[in-house]
């Protein structure tokens, strides 16, 4: 998992449990002024149940406006309404509670923001509105907000400092593709500026390391040519056209390595640019045949193209047919009676030949050199198979191993 996926998860769990905890305040709260709001109603009925019990004269009737009921309502911020506005304000209310007291009976009703006392008695409705509105708790929704706020701007605070790994991820995959030329150095003090920083220096050393080795090797082949182009002009002046034909085969093979050596150069340090095309599998094995240090005679007696079906392939033509080349030299060094065996079917191509089966896995084999580490005499493939693994992976095409009737087969498509 990223992360800034994991980053997500840890603030969206955050925000939950900061919802909760602020609803489950709230829910508290509100419980709580429940409470004091029943046992402030339940003193108002007693009261007023009390109040006009001690105060009843029969047969007069009960005086709603005594003036110490009235200052009672007063302070407990009731207002005593009306008896035609009891039956209005009935049918437009909730009843949030009902319970007897003494012989009335008494409600809390609630309606759009207002809380009503309604005390029904064998003797007389009474109906009282409360004067304190029922108002949202403002502090716990500033709360809120506050501990949202400070809790987003953490989170773009925290992002915003990894975005520096997100250029930084992105330059690496530049670097991959071969684009040594990015520069991630940074001013910052933070620890991703410390790994840019390492990185780019590490960058800046292996950018010079490539440099050098193609100079190098280009200097090489450079310096190849012009031995190979005096003898070229030395051979026309022999005289036996038999020798100067087997010389000029020589130095035309010669060419032919160098010019490969400088493919498999380019392929290494990824600058080699790919000339995709859909190519005929024969054509192509010809191609590699045609590449390889052999006469005609030669090819004839060691290796047996056999063509199953017609296989038409979309790849490069130059560096697939240097990748079959590689393989089939491979195959014929290494086998014991030095014949190699090529099928071509609809969708693959097998490149078979005698000898023992491989000890370890075909990965093992694609590494450069393993046979000046390995101990197994007969199987030291040297640059070959790594070669072939590499034009494998740049076409995007898989290559695989199999041991079948006592010979090695190798597996493209």
């Amino acid at each position: 998992m990223m992360l800034y996926n994991k980053i997500r998860i840890i603030f969206m769990v955050a925000l939950v449990l900061l919802t909760g905890f602020f609803m489950s305040h709230h829910y508290i709260q509100k419980s709580h002024d429940i409470q004091k709001l029943q046992k402030r109603y339940m003193q108002t009925s007693l009261f007023t149940l009390k109040h006009f019990r001690e105060t009843k004269v029969e047969p007069t009737p009960l005086n709603f406006n005594d003036e110490n009921f009235q200052l009672f309502l007063e302070e407990s911020n009731f207002e005593l309404l009306s008896v035609s506005q009891v039956q209005a304000v009935i049918d437009h209310t909730k009843v949030l509670l009902e319970r007897p007291v003494f012989r009335a009976n008494m409600q809390i009703l609630f309606d759009k923001g207002t809380f009503y006392l309604f005390l029904h008695h064998p003797h007389f409705k009474l109906l009282l509105k409360d004067q304190q509105k029922a108002s949202f708790p403002l502090e716990i929704l500033f709360g809120y907000l506050v501990s949202l706020l400070f809790l987003l701007g953490l989170y773009f605070w925290l992002t915003k400092s990894l975005k520096p790994l997100k250029t930084l991820q992105e330059s690496i995959a530049k670097v991959a593709k071969g684009d040594l030329s990015i520069s991630v150095k940074s001013n910052k003090n933070d620890e991703i500026a410390q790994v840019s920083n390492a990185f780019d220096d590490a960058l800046r050393k292996l950018e010079s390391l490539i440099n050098s080795r193609q100079l190098f090797l280009r200097t090489i082949m450079h310096e190849l040519k012009t031995p190979i182009g005096k003898g070229r002009l030395l051979n026309e002046f022999l005289e036996n056209e038999t020798q100067r034909d087997s010389y000029d085969a020589v130095f035309e093979r010669l060419e032919l390595l160098i010019e490969e050596f400088s493919k498999i150069e380019q392929m290494l340090s990824s600058s080699y640019k790919l000339k995709w095309g859909s190519y005929n599998m024969q054509e192509m094995v010809d191609q590699a045949l045609d590449l390889m240090i052999m006469d005609e005679a030669e090819i004839e007696e060691q290796i047996e193209v056999i063509q199953i079906e017609p296989f038409v392939l979309k790849t490069d033509y130059e560096l697939f047919s240097l990748a079959l080349k590689n393989l089939i030299d491979n195959a014929l060094k290494y086998s014991p009676n030095h014949k190699v065996h090529i099928k071509i079917y609809k969708n693959s191509l097998e490149i078979s030949n005698e000898g023992k089966q491989f000890t370890q896995s075909l990965e093992a084999y694609t590494k450069p050199f393993h046979g000046l580490s390995s101990n197994e005499k007969g199987h030291g493939f040297g640059l070959g198979l790594y070669i072939v693994q590499n034009i494998m992976n740049l076409l995007k095409l898989n290559i695989s191993y199999a041991y079948r009737d006592e010979q090695n087969v190798f597996r493209i498509g």
